[in-house]
């Protein structure tokens, strides 16, 4: 009986100190968390309203980003009532799209493809873009901030332009809450045509983005959250801005599993 009790008295200590030594999360601490992840899965709800239209996007999606790998499950709602259906996957170098338009409850456009990353990267560089490599294509595919697309990443970048930070500590999981800001201005490529840099000219633009964020945190990642903010698009040729409010509910699960379209797609 008293080997007993001494045993359970070690155990309680234990589990009482390694209790204690848990430690508040810091917007460092989730950075590192995040960026050490290799595997993970997705669902939001994410609204987007301006002064033209009301968007509102269900997506499902997941990372393995050891094999290189995600997929994207996104259905778009436009304020006409058209709704969009989108799947993509990465499956290394190799990319496969399925789209569809729907109106009127009636599929009116459809189309598949597939293209390796070099493929991609080729048709992008027939227009306008800030994509230099197909290594960079490649980076922002898997790990570049969206919301509706990777929101794990895209956390990581809000808590990179944290204005503040504030702990509420309740049953092992932490809310954390934060206002972030960040401006970006678009940066002129290297190595492209004068006609091109003159393109380029026209469309040069600020774009701001403020908010705030809500985050369940656990061990240090989140497991759940709520953004809202609001984005403001400065286009420097015309001197115009326009604006619009976006918030997003978002859940993650550290796992991954790929979904039964994509076994199919490599069959």
């Amino acid at each position: 009986m008293k080997k007993s009790l001494a045993i359970l008295l070690i155990l309680f200590v234990v589990v009482s100190s390694s209790a204690c030594m848990q430690k508040e999360p810091t917007p460092e601490a989730i950075i590192k968390e995040i960026e050490d992840v290799d595997k993970y899965m997705y669902s939001v709800d994410y609204v987007v309203i301006s002064n033209f239209s009301n968007t509102t996007i269900h997506s499902r999606g997941g990372f393995n980003y050891d094999r290189e790998e995600a997929f994207w499950e996104l259905t778009t709602i436009q304020n006409n009532n058209e709704v969009s259906y989108l799947n993509w996957t990465l499956l290394g170098d190799f990319m496969y799209f399925s789209f569809a338009i729907e109106r009127n409850n009636k599929i009116v456009q459809s189309s598949e493809a597939n293209m390796t990353i070099q493929e991609y990267f080729e048709k992008l560089k027939k227009g306008p873009t800030y994509i230099e490599s197909p290594e960079e294509l490649k980076y922002e595919i898997l790990k570049g901030p969206n919301l509706a697309r990777n929101p794990l990443y895209s956390i990581r970048d809000m808590l990179q332009n944290a204005t503040n930070f504030e702990i509420a500590e309740g049953d092992g999981v932490y809310l954390v809450v934060f206002n972030f800001s960040k401006t970006y201005e678009s940066p002129m490529p290297e190595n492209v045509s004068q006609h091109l840099q003159d393109y380029f000219e026209t469309i040069r633009y600020v774009r701001t983005v403020k908010g705030t964020a809500r985050l369940w945190i656990k061990d240090n990642l989140p497991i759940k959250g709520e953004v809202e903010g609001i984005e403001m698009f400065h286009l420097l040729i015309e001197n115009a801005t326009s604006t619009r409010r976006f918030s997003a509910k978002f859940e993650i699960e550290y796992t991954y599993e790929r979904p039964e379209w994509i076994k199919k797609v490599i069959e």
